[in-house]
């Protein structure tokens, strides 16, 4: 299915975020080029990227940015991701504590992988962990968020490359006995987690939600509804067949949620993806989602109350 890119895109990564290179600037230029109305750039665990974009967008005035994370938390199901918009770009009080709490979450999950592989046997340090870090990361986002995880192929490759494991699709294997000697530790509790983004003023809106939700199991979806305080669904997106689209669009409708759609961009290589490419698959394509212009109406509408 061929088609133009949508005119907003509210899911998407720069190198602030553990497992993503995109540059800030790339986003703005390209979405100038498209015509987009409105972006969001969403890091995970973190607003650490805001005053470089803040910087990036003054040359940009003609595309508007909203402040927003991708915060990952503990329900009593399963760790879910949620898609936060309109956060203070300067935050203080719990919504500042729970931040510092994603900053020790990181860095811990990365100790907790240098742990495993060194109570497993192998010859793997904390100036091993940093240099695969550095392979790929900016110095001041390790300046700013210390040896935090890092990404999982870029993980896998290293393992391969130094002999840990014969070939890529060992790395399973690897990751569950890492677990089972060195548990990274559980995301920030969802009660936590989204009181401080309701009390900054937030939007709650699901990721993703075709594998938490079960694809449409309803028992679920109102009960990760009620648990995370959901304001939004993100309906539109790779993860999302086009058929479970229209079901939580509906669902939205039934009760009161807003409709977000992205395409969770994490490199340049993504953002900048020619026309002829543009369509409804697999892979993470800027502004490439079948989300409806009117539900980004209703989005910002929501924001502004």
């Amino acid at each position: 299915m061929k088609h133009r890119p949508a005119l907003y895109d509210l899911h998407m990564h720069t190198y602030w975020s553990y497992d993503a290179t995109a540059e800030p600037e790339v986003y703005f230029r390209r979405a100038r080029e498209l015509g987009l109305r409105c972006i969001a750039i969403t890091e995970h665990h973190s607003l650490d990227a805001v005053a470089d974009v803040r910087r990036v967008a003054l040359d940009y005035p003609d595309v508007p940015w909203i402040v927003a994370a991708e915060l990952t938390v503990t329900t009593s199901m399963e760790s879910v991701d949620l898609l936060c918009y309109r956060l203070p770009a300067h935050p203080v009080g719990l919504l500042a504590d729970v931040l510092e709490e994603y900053h020790q979450w990181q860095r811990a999950a990365g100790q907790a992988k240098v742990r495993g592989m060194q109570a497993l046997g192998y010859d793997y340090d904390d100036e091993d962990h940093l240099a695969v870090l550095k392979s790929y990361r900016p110095q001041k986002v390790l300046d700013h968020q210390g040896a935090t995880h890092i990404q999982g192929q870029i993980q896998t490759a290293y393992f391969v490359q130094r002999g840990f494991i014969a070939h890529k699709d060992e790395a399973g294997e690897l990751r569950q006995r890492l677990t089972e000697v060195s548990p990274i530790p559980p995301y920030p509790a969802v009660e936590r987690v989204v009181a401080a983004v309701k009390d900054a003023g937030g939007l709650i809106v699901i990721a993703h939600p075709t594998g938490y939700f079960e694809k449409n199991n309803r028992r679920r979806m109102d009960a990760l509804r009620e648990e995370c305080r959901l304001d939004g669904i993100e309906c539109a997106h790779r993860k999302v067949d086009p058929a479970l689209t229209t079901f939580y669009r509906a669902y939205c409708r039934e009760h009161q949620l807003v409709s977000t759609a992205g395409s969770d961009c994490h490199n340049n290589d993504e953002v900048l993806t020619p026309p002829e490419q543009w369509g409804y698959t697999p892979e993470k394509r800027f502004a490439c989602h079948i989300g409806e212009e009117a539900w980004l109406d209703e989005f910002l509408e929501r924001l502004q109350k």
